[in-house]
């Protein structure tokens, strides 16, 4: 029976390209869930408001909504593995030079909030590039598994970030100046895990301009109306329901008398249980159960951020952030399956750079609701938040029932909304 587990959920990295490529994006994943801490911390430290968290994160959310769609256009006409390579060698160095900064004494808001805009710029051309570069190492049939894959390594560093980053930050000789440090240090490895990969595809069309690829990405988003419902419930959820961790420090402090680093142990709660559902899961991304699991994951992210809400003390918001975890990852691992499937591969790179808008947006939003926050208390914020998930999972569940029946060239029947929600074949 194990077996049988193990060979439907991991038998995308049977291909060694993209087990190279999934090696380097988990180490990639878990300095950026490092620097979601860490970075916390150190925006809460300097002024010990939540807006300022929700500050910092301003630059991430500014640089991939207005550049997120030049990233795509670029990935689906030049070389991706190029990409990569010079994109995580700027992020290593960003990171480093925060470490610099804290060390020294010279770290402010505003540089950190810099730090986070050159971040933001350079995930909106590398993260639509990752992900085409995916459908060039895998055959299509195994697409779905490939980008689930993904998932699951990038939640397995939601366990492991936190962790390594509060134990690091625990250390007095290290600090947070020191474990950004360590985070510039694990892109070595990154990057080196790029030059035993071949080159990739590059498809430059020269007579057509940035713009009109841009907007033959919207176009085909438009054509195809699942891609697009797909899309836009990726946007709302993610918008409402993955800024949080933007409350948690206020929350700890404010509400639980506890100090802001130890958000740790709820983000990696969440991580831990989130990691076990994907692995549970992955294996179903290209099956008729993938709507339904969607769906209802969702709904258990907005339900699970409403009981953080309402959570007495420390101890219950752990058990909320348990199920909290389950339907975050449940959710993003079947979206983001599910929207390479339904998209074209000459696609791939516009189609994710459209859907990393949602991660821009998310961080856009993370300072209006860090000063709702201090306005009106860290749970009326997540209560506000739970309405929003839960509002986009009741819309979306709608609008897959009216989603025209008629399937598109190539698609399998069983990722038809109607007929998965209904649970038929």
């Amino acid at each position: 029976m194990i077996s049988a587990w193990a060979s439907s959920t991991f038998f995308a990295l049977k291909y060694r390209e993209c087990r190279i490529l999934w090696f380097g994006t988990a180490f990639s994943f878990l300095a950026f869930m490092m620097s979601m801490i860490v970075q916390a911390v150190v925006a809460y430290d300097i002024t010990g408001k939540n807006g300022a968290v929700g500050f910092v994160s301003l630059g991430m959310g500014i640089a991939t909504i207005l550049v997120s769609p030049f990233g795509g256009v670029v990935a689906d006409r030049f070389s991706k593995k190029r990409m990569l390579f010079v994109g995580q060698t700027l992020i290593g160095i960003n990171f480093a030079v925060v470490g610099v900064l804290i060390i020294t004494g010279h770290i402010t808001l505003l540089m950190l909030a810099v730090s986070t805009l050159i971040l933001g710029t350079v995930f909106s051309f590398i993260g639509p590039a990752r992900q085409a570069w995916i459908g060039e190492l895998v055959p299509s049939k195994d697409l779905p598994n490939a980008i689930a894959l993904q998932q699951v390594g990038m939640t397995a560093t939601r366990v492991f970030g936190p962790f390594v980053a509060a134990g690091l930050i625990a250390i007095s000789i290290v600090g947070t100046g020191g474990t950004y440090l360590f985070m510039a240090g694990l892109f070595i490895f990154v990057v080196f895990t790029l030059t035993m990969l071949p080159e990739s595809k590059a498809v430059p069309r020269p007579n057509e301009t940035f713009f009109a690829q841009m907007g033959m990405g919207v176009k085909h988003m438009r054509e195809r109306p699942r891609l697009g419902l797909l899309a836009i419930c990726f946007v709302g959820v993610i918008m409402g329901g993955f800024s949080y961790m933007v409350i948690l420090p206020g929350l700890l402090a404010n509400e639980f008398g506890r100090s802001s680093e130890q958000m740790a142990p709820l983000i990696g709660i969440s991580a831990a249980s989130g990691f076990l559902v994907t692995l549970g899961i992955a294996g179903l991304a290209g099956t008729r159960w993938a709507w339904p699991i969607m769906l209802g994951s969702a709904a258990l992210l907005g339900l699970s951020i409403f009981l953080v809400a309402i959570s007495p003390n420390y101890a219950s918001a752990i058990g909320a952030m348990f199920l909290l975890g389950i339907g975050a990852s449940g959710f993003q691992l079947i979206n983001n399956a599910l929207i390479m499937t339904e998209a074209d591969p000459a696609f791939h790179g516009r189609v994710m750079s459209i859907t990393m808008l949602a991660w821009g947006f998310n961080s856009l939003v993370a300072w209006p609701f860090g000063l709702f926050a201090d306005a009106f208390g860290e749970r009326q914020t997540l209560m506000l938040m739970a309405a929003i998930v839960l509002a986009f999972t009741a819309a979306t569940t709608l609008l897959g029932t009216m989603v025209s029946s008629r399937a598109r060239p190539g698609a399998e029947p069983a990722h038809h909304p109607v007929a998965t929600i209904a649970g038929g074949e």
